[in-house]
């Protein structure tokens, strides 16, 4: 008997910790207008080792998706805007670089912020 991964494990985790995102389906459904939904937002350090003893940081943004909750998955090339949740702020607008599924229900979106250009 298999086990319902999506269900009994994301499914609470999800209640708990995600927060309202809006997608615009640029590339995986064009012309539907953008919808609401909701991820798990979080920002990962990238250190690369360098010359010597130096270490060049980065960063790394994602946003988990549970693909039960959509039609269709966001996938590279869509956008994706994270609204204040509560005491946290407005995260702004994403472009989605990059998409992998775990094969248990959730698909994990690499997210690069929009930022506008300044004169």
């Amino acid at each position: 008997m298999g086990v319902n991964y999506s269900t009994l494990i994301l499914l609470p985790n999800y209640e708990f910790f995600a927060r309202d995102i809006t997608v615009t389906p640029v590339v995986s459904q064009p012309g539907v207008p953008a919808y609401a939904a909701r991820g798990i937002y979080d920002t990962e350090v990238i250190e690369i080792p360098g010359d010597g003893m130096s270490i060049i940081t980065d960063q790394r943004t994602i946003l988990d998706v549970r693909e039960i909750e959509f039609g269709v998955v966001p996938v590279q090339g869509d956008l994706i805007a994270i609204g204040p949740d509560g005491d946290n702020p407005d995260l702004g607008s994403f472009d989605v670089i990059d998409a992998w599924t775990n094969g248990g229900g959730e698909t994990t979106l690499v997210l690069r912020q929009i930022v506008p250009a300044y004169p």
